[in-house]
């Protein structure tokens, strides 16, 4: 075994133990037996320890956490140490001293150490694979990207499990008693699977989330979170489980399939215990859910969190909801303001809305943020409209009843129920909802108002907001690429029975969500004439027209501005006229199975004249074509593509004068051009931003991006294989912002880019081989802003180069060395 651990703290002292047992193993003969456990137990952890180690200061954890392991290592290097002075006719010295080796060695293999380590190694920030890191920093990003997997963040894993964040604190004695049942039967040795069951609202996926970051849960379990939903997949969802674990996914087909390699999965990562939770499972999911249990693999548990019962499930807990109290202690921290006091109108109006809560969590934090900051008179209305549900409402009316008012402010419960555009469990991007409300709403260009408009929904309990990246520095940029909302499953089912208040043609928002090729009646439904002939002659001609009333389909004419369709991997049918002359945005996300390799555009998007916005999402594991470019017209102002393969100098074919901005994401947008592919500049004369994220296949930029002069914002992040941008890139005048961050191949900048003039912010951070900047940069006079994650380290002269921008440039660091910095460790 060669250990090169660069002189890390915990890496050099289990080199030095590890140097000193081979010596002492050949020179010592008592010893020989304790040493060589300890020497095999040394090439176990060594893989384990070398990733935690290397990595540890990339991941910007506290030293201290360290220490304890350190210690333990010097420790053991003394031990060693001490067995070549001891006579080995000393017979008491060496009964003694063997089972000190011997208790260190147990030391090891055990909680502190060994089942650490492997705790902190399958933590959600460790996306790197152990096997691999010998290999180099740049193959190693490659085979993470190239199997969805991210540095730090898993942003744009499809895989990514980890636990989300849990809330900052619960309220009741007995969701307190709930943890610690969970607790003692999730560490007691038999137990497999454990059901949570509550009404929907009860906080079940809340006491998950806590329970998950409980410290005796966290340290023991490698913990998979998966978000179930009402259709769920068994192949997708064994995929995401093998991304999560940093593993190359295999080839599944069928559930069959997905079952054997779970399986394997299991046993590959079971050195840890694991932990799989299935949040939010349906009766009608329950075959998929039996399909996950292996009850012959020790050390696996299942919990599941459902409003349904499983029978043949021994263990169920059941969550009920708060007794009054509690409720009202709840309610109380709700309704203050960033932590403050607030006294009610008075103690029986209190209590009297925090009964027809009915002691639900979500709609005491819902109702009770509803109230913040509001008069007597308002607490009356809420209480008389909350009564008016009467005695047996559920809590879809007591939350629809929270959303009547809003401040008045109507147009905070009209992005509510634009989130229910969305599939169910899924996070949506900032950047999407932004796109959608820009041009919906006739918002300003870079979304300030969207963004306000979702903190706002945030403050009101209406919805999360999740940031994926925690060194991300987007706020300053306006961009958001890291953000994503989420939205409980209730919030979600409110949204669209608010959306789906009156007759189709009259609703301001169409969502649909389609099972197979079941379309709603009043979209394909044929209208034919009944006949009273009683003899029929039919002869056919080589142009054959049908005569108006035979096969004449009857479509309404839809007033809707939002539209919103989604379908499943069983979707195949070629897609039915529509007749949207009022849509400004339209939003399809669908799902695949692995036999599918495109997904075509609606032709109906060509009579679509007022559209603005066109968000597509594929939802499916792998990435599909998308065909049937040419009906989007000229009217578009704003696209946005998920996980989809498009050529984006075939784009150059497409009449889309008025887009502003274009964004895709996890795309392959690459493909070498064609003598036929027209100028994308002529397609897109307009546009002034382009997003790429997590487009792996793409190399360099194609020249015909920087003949578009409105160009304003260039953002070109986590590419792994770009290496260099085009020369011409000085030619982008408008330019204000580039952001380069993560593009771990990027080589150099361009010297064209002094001509920039209006250049404000840089960003190229973890660009890890770019070693220098054109010195052309100094000529950027408006430049305000480089964030290298900002520290600048250099030597001493060019310490007095940076001093010149420090005070223009925000919260610029400079570090000075007296040798020459350099990335050559991260290729070790």
């Amino acid at each position: 075994m060669g250990v090169d651990f660069g002189g890390a703290a915990v890496g050099a002292a289990f080199n030095e133990l590890f140097t000193v047992v081979k010596v002492v193993v050949v020179q010592t003969v008592g010893f020989g037996r304790q040493l060589k456990k300890i020497k095999n137990t040394l090439d176990k952890i060594e893989p384990i320890i070398r990733d935690w180690d290397k990595f540890n200061n990339q991941l910007d954890r506290n030293p201290k956490e360290m220490r304890p392991i350190e210690d333990l290592l010097n420790k053991g290097k003394e031990l060693v140490r001490k067995c070549s002075s001891i006579n080995r006719f000393n017979i008491l010295k060496k009964y003694t001293h063997s089972n000190k080796l011997k208790a260190f060695n147990a030391e090891l293999m055990g909680d502190k150490l060994y089942i650490q380590l492997l705790g902190a190694r399958n933590n959600s920030e460790m996306l790197w694979d152990v096997k691999e890191i010998g290999t180099g920093v740049k193959q190693l990003i490659r085979s993470s990207q190239e199997n969805g997997g991210a540095l730090k963040s898993g942003v744009g894993a499809a895989g990514n499990l980890a636990v989300p964040d849990a809330p900052d604190f619960i309220v009741g004695s007995e969701v307190e008693a709930s943890l610690r049942k969970l607790r003692e039967q999730l560490l007691e040795e038999g137990v497999s699977v454990i059901v949570v069951t509550a009404p929907g609202g009860c906080g079940k996926t809340t006491l998950l989330k806590k329970l998950c970051h409980d410290n005796d849960i966290e340290g023991k379990f490698n913990i998979m979170f998966v978000p179930v939903s009402k259709k769920p997949t068994l192949t997708d969802i064994v995929r995401k489980m093998f991304q999560h674990n940093s593993l190359d996914v295999p080839e599944i087909v069928t559930e069959d399939d997905a079952v054997r390699c779970l399986q394997q999965l299991l046993i590959i990562i079971g050195e840890n215990p694991v932990l799989l939770v299935l949040d939010d499972v349906w009766t009608d999911s329950q075959s998929i859910f039996e399909k996950f249990v292996f009850k012959r693999i020790k050390h696996y548990k299942i919990v599941v969190t459902s409003r349904y019962e499983f029978p043949n499930v021994d263990l169920v807990h059941h969550l009920n909801p708060l007794p009054h109290g509690e409720a009202l202690e709840l309610f109380r921290r709700s309704v203050a303001v960033d932590g403050r006091s607030f006294i009610a109108p008075d103690d029986e109006l209190w209590d009297k809305i925090v009964n027809r809560c009915k002691g639900l969590p979500l709609a005491l934090t819902v109702v009770a943020k509803s109230l913040r900051g509001k008069d007597r008179s308002f607490w009356e209305t809420k209480l008389l409209n909350l009564s008016r549900l009467g005695l047996d409402s559920d809590i879809l009316d007591c939350l629809r009843k929270s959303l009547d008012d809003l401040d008045g402010n109507t147009s905070i419960k009209e992005r509510f129920m634009d989130l229910g555009s969305f599939p169910e469990d899924r996070k949506i991007p900032a950047t999407a909802l932004i796109d959608m409300w820009v041009e919906l709403y006739r918002q300003d260009f870079n979304g300030t108002l969207a963004i306000n408009d979702l903190h706002e929904l945030v403050y009101r309990n209406l919805a999360d907001l999740v940031n994926t990246r925690r060194d991300s520095n987007e706020d300053e940029d306006k961009c958001y690429s890291s953000h994503y909302a989420t939205q409980h499953d209730l919030l979600r089912e409110l949204a669209i029975m608010e959306c789906n208040q009156g007759g189709v043609e009259n609703r301001k928002r169409l969502i649909l969500d389609l099972t197979g090729n079941n379309f709603p009646d009043w979209w394909s439904k044929q209208e034919q004439p009944t006949l009273g002939a009683r003899l029929v002659s039919i002869s056919k001609g080589w142009n054959c027209v049908f005569p108006n009333g035979w096969s004449k389909q009857k479509q309404p004419t839809l007033g809707a501005r939002l539209v919103s369709i989604s379908t499943d991997g069983t979707f195949s049918t070629p897609w039915p006229d529509l007749q949207l002359p009022e849509a400004e945005a339209l939003v399809l996300n669908f799902e695949t199975n692995i036999q599918t390799k495109s997904y075509a555009l609606p032709e109906f998007i060509k009579k679509t004249d007022k559209l603005k916005a066109l968000i597509v999402t594929n939802y499916s594991f792998f990435s599909i074509e998308l065909c049937n470019f040419h009906v989007v017209g000229p009217s578009l102002r704003r696209i946005r593509l998920e996980r989809l393969t498009v050529s984006l100098l075939s784009m150059g074919k497409l009449h889309l004068h008025n887009l502003q901005k274009i964004s895709f994401f996890m795309c392959n947008i690459g493909q070498a051009s064609t003598s036929n592919d027209a100028k994308i500049s002529n397609a897109m004369p307009n546009l002034v931003e382009l997003d790429i994220d997590y487009c792996n296949d793409l190399v360099t930029l194609p020249d015909g991006i920087c003949e578009i002069k409105p160009l304003k914002r260039l953002s070109i992040t986590n590419c792994h294989n770009v290496s260099a941008l085009p020369g011409q890139l000085g030619q982008l005048t408008s330019l204000e912002v580039i952001r380069l961050n993560s593009c771990t191949n990027l080589l150099e900048l361009p010297n064209s880019i002094g001509t920039l003039q209006k250049l404000v912010s840089l960003n190229i951070s973890d660009c890890l081989i770019l070693s220098t900047l054109p010195d052309q940069i100094g000529q950027l006079d408006n430049l305000k802003r480089i964030n290298m994650k900002d520290k600048v380290i250099c030597d001493k002269e060019g310490e007095v180069l940076w001093e010149t921008f420090k005070y223009s440039l925000n919260s610029l660091n400079i570090m000075a060395c007296e040798e020459e910095a350099n990335l050559d460790w991260l290729r070790d």
